[in-house]
């Protein structure tokens, strides 16, 4: 890893994973869905790496704006390089859409552009972001064209216990083993179609999130629905 880089240890198996390939899959986008905390903090006022307890923003980030995030495993990326990733107000970033999911509709898929590292240590470290594209999940449907996206649940057949989470016109859907793997699902239900917006995948040595307008056809839905239990 050269001065311009990051990468940290798994916290399972202490080595450093290949660095993960961030295909789309016949999605808008693909990033990180974890592994990044947003602060409302300048370059000359961070806290040290000691503080565990800081206030995360709450604020999403506009396109143009310079953020300073504090980065952690599985981040890894070199100064210079641009990747996408999930941003969730601080509530529902600790607690989940489920604990608090009026955020949903404060949440967004952010763009951006790797421009320093400020400081670092073993299992963190602070850097400044250049944001370059803001797509707030409540208006993905408006921004992305629809596309086919029969199959695009089929992982979920994977998994036994699947839950189901309702919200105005949200649905999150959630499945996992022992925690070890998962897979999760954001659908919106706008003009009697259900738009798949979100799908996140995670693994020991990944925690991605997929971001596009998939209409999911209603028997798909329906027959996951049938298979899995209310939150």
């Amino acid at each position: 890893m050269n001065d311009n880089s990051i990468a940290f240890p798994c916290r399972a198996c202490n080595k450093i994973p290949e660095k993960i390939k961030l295909n789309k899959n016949n999605f808008e986008i693909v990033g990180f869905e974890t592994g990044i905390e947003w602060s409302d903090f300048q370059a000359s006022n961070l806290p040290s790496f000691d503080k565990k307890i800081w206030t995360r923003s709450n604020n999403p980030p506009l396109t143009g704006d310079r953020r300073i995030v504090m980065v952690r495993y599985p981040f890894q990326m070199t100064v210079g390089e641009s990747f996408w990733m999930l941003f969730m107000p601080a509530l529902s970033y600790f607690n989940g859409w489920e604990e608090h999911p009026s955020e949903i509709n404060s949440s967004a898929f952010v763009h951006c552009s790797f421009e320093q590292i400020l400081s670092r240590n073993e299992e963190c470290a602070w850097i400044e972001i250049r944001i370059l594209n803001v797509v707030l999940l409540k208006e993905a449907c408006d921004i992305w064209f629809d596309s086919v996206g029969s199959g695009h649940l089929d992982s979920f057949q994977m998994f036994r216990d699947i839950y189901v989470f309702h919200y105005n016109e949200w649905i999150l859907i959630n499945a996992s083993t022992e925690s070890d793997l998962g897979t999760w699902a954001l659908i919106k239900r706008k003009n009697e179609q259900h738009h798949l917006i979100a799908l996140g995948e995670w693994g020991f040595h990944y925690d991605i999130v997929y971001g596009g307008n998939k209409i999911i056809p209603v028997d798909e839905i329906n027959m996951l629905l049938r298979s899995s239990a209310s939150l």
